[in-house]
């Protein structure tokens, strides 16, 4: 049994690797030729309109100067227009038959969109329906803006597509947005940069609407999202932003510096680190009815124009753990909105504040702003429930050029040690600050010294240390079933009081509103 197990084992990995084609392209190419290493292509839509399941189109090194005449689609929806210049519509079948589009080994082709100016159109460069598609190894410059008025452009675009990869990504030197996620589910960023973007073109040259990642999902249902291990700096409005995003959203092992500046250092758009949420402050928000729970963990903030870790007017918690901020007008803003039906801005609450750092704000002593401690789960930051008084002596160093350091060759981001605590700071060992081993994995919550309630979608649970000893659970007073420390929400709204106690006497609390 066990030799005919290998047999066809190996059988099924022969007859992949015959459906498996690889395809080139490449400056010197021909659309004419077989695509082969010897005769690539020489545009990405040729390559694009052969591929299948399980094939990879590899793109040499080298400058494509993009024309108008590859532009694959013109799409139409009321009085807008966007040019999607590479409409990636195929899909892969699954995790093992994707479609990769990837630079040639270690080669990192650029895609220079500066000749591409269609009058009154959005641009769109990788335009991505697609699902199971890795990109990796790819640079994207001079994207345009054309239209006055408000608009964007985006150079990465997800709408539609699910379980996508893109990886070792760089979009900068444009007038657009790195990366946009509208639509589709279990997608991942992975260690892009997007930088020196700026419109001077729309809105009179503000430079707002050019953020370096945008996970702005449109529907509670497109969950697994995650932005993790990318830079954002020098972006001329926010480094990272959530904004009317209706499904929970990772941001992991991040950096965010610079932003709201052009590369010049001229102020420009709004200029946060970490927009992570929120819904706007008109009469009639777009919010979904059970308002989703960010997670901001493992990341860093430094000199952007305007907050560090923001929340943004959100309508309920956001989970924010060991992140670092340093030199924002305040490094932390927890500010929220009322109601979805009170356009009201009130102190931060349900969120949960645990092991972050905090040195220096800009404005002093603005750790955190706009909190409300006693509706918020807060344990072992350096600035709450206590003050731990940092000082610069408690780092290895703060030269803040490191941030822009090259990656890793496999794409990660550099060592640095750039607020590095010192081995004998009265820091090291409190576990705070986003440079901990766990950056970038699987999330876990045993690291936390205290439990506490974590709501995530539709499941609050109890995570952290000692989270076992927790064995009744209580919605608004009422005791409930609480199996595996986990509860289902999916029948409460509006503000609800959530509580989980011991046989001890041991008590852990939360409101949020949904």
């Amino acid at each position: 049994m066990k030799r005919i197990s290998l047999l066809l084992f190996f059988i099924r990995c022969f007859l992949f690797s015959l459906s498996a084609t690889n395809y080139f392209v490449a400056t010197n190419g021909s659309d004419s030729n077989s695509g082969t290493i010897d005769k690539p292509f020489a545009t990405l839509g040729k390559a694009q309109s052969k591929v299948m399941a399980g094939d990879t189109v590899y793109i040499r090194q080298g400058t494509y100067r993009v024309t108008e005449a590859e532009i694959m689609e013109h799409y139409t929806a009321g009085s807008t227009t966007w040019s999607r210049v590479f409409k990636m519509s195929k899909s892969g079948t699954g995790p093992d038959k994707r479609i990769c589009y990837s630079g040639y080994k270690n080669e990192r082709p650029v895609f220079d969109l500066s000749a591409v100016k269609p009058e009154n159109e959005r641009v769109i460069v990788f335009y991505v329906s697609g699902s199971y598609l890795h990109f990796r190894n790819i640079e994207v410059v001079g994207t345009q803006v054309t239209i006055v008025g408000h608009t964007q452009s985006e150079c990465f675009r997800n709408e539609g597509g699910s379980d996508n990869i893109y990886e070792h990504l760089s979009m900068h030197d444009g007038m657009a947005i790195g990366f946009y996620i509208v639509t589709g589910k279990n997608n991942l960023v992975l260690n892009c940069d997007a930088y020196n973007n700026y419109d001077p073109v729309s809105d009179g040259g503000k430079g707002g609407n050019v953020d370096g990642f945008g996970g702005h999902l449109t529907s509670p249902q497109y969950t697994g999202n995650v932005f993790r291990g990318c830079r954002a700096w020098y972006n001329s409005d926010d480094g990272f932003d959530l904004i009317n995003c209706q499904a929970v959203f990772t941001i992991d092992n991040c950096w965010s510096f610079l932003n709201g500046y052009t590369k010049e250092g001229v102020k420009a758009g709004d200029g946060t680190g970490f927009k992570s949420g929120g819904y706007g402050m008109s009469d009639s928000p777009k919010a979904p009815s059970v308002i989703p729970m960010h997670i901001v963990q493992y990341c860093l903030a430094y000199m952007n124009k305007n907050k560090g870790f923001y929340a943004n007017h959100h309508l309920g918690g956001i989970a924010w753990y060991n992140n670092t901020g340093y030199q924002n007008p305040s490094n932390f803003c927890m500010l929220n909105r009322k109601t979805a039906s009170e356009a009201v801005d009130v102190p931060g609450y349900g969120h949960i504040i645990m092991n972050n750092l905090s040195h220096t704000p800009r404005s002093s002593g603005k750790h955190i702003i706009d909190v409300n401690q006693a509706e918020c789960e807060i344990a072992n930051n350096s600035f709450l429930p206590v003050d731990m008084a940092v000082t610069d002596d408690d780092f290895v160093t703060l030269d803040a050029s490191q941030l822009t350091l090259p990656r890793k060759s496999d794409g990660s981001l550099p060592y640095v040690e750039f607020l590095r605590l010192k081995t004998n700071s009265k820091l090291y060992n409190a576990g705070m600050g986003c440079f901990l081993t766990g950056g970038g994995e699987d999330t876990s919550y045993g690291w936390l010294e205290d439990a506490a309630i974590l709501v995530e979608g539709n499941v609050a649970k109890i995570v952290g240390h000692g989270a076992e000893a927790f064995v009744y659970f209580y919605i608004n007073g009422k005791a409930v079933s609480f199996s595996d420390r986990q509860v289902d929400l999916s029948a409460y709204k509006g503000e609800i009081d959530l509580k989980a106690t011991t046989d001890n006497g041991g008590v852990t609390k939360l409101k949020v509103i949904r």
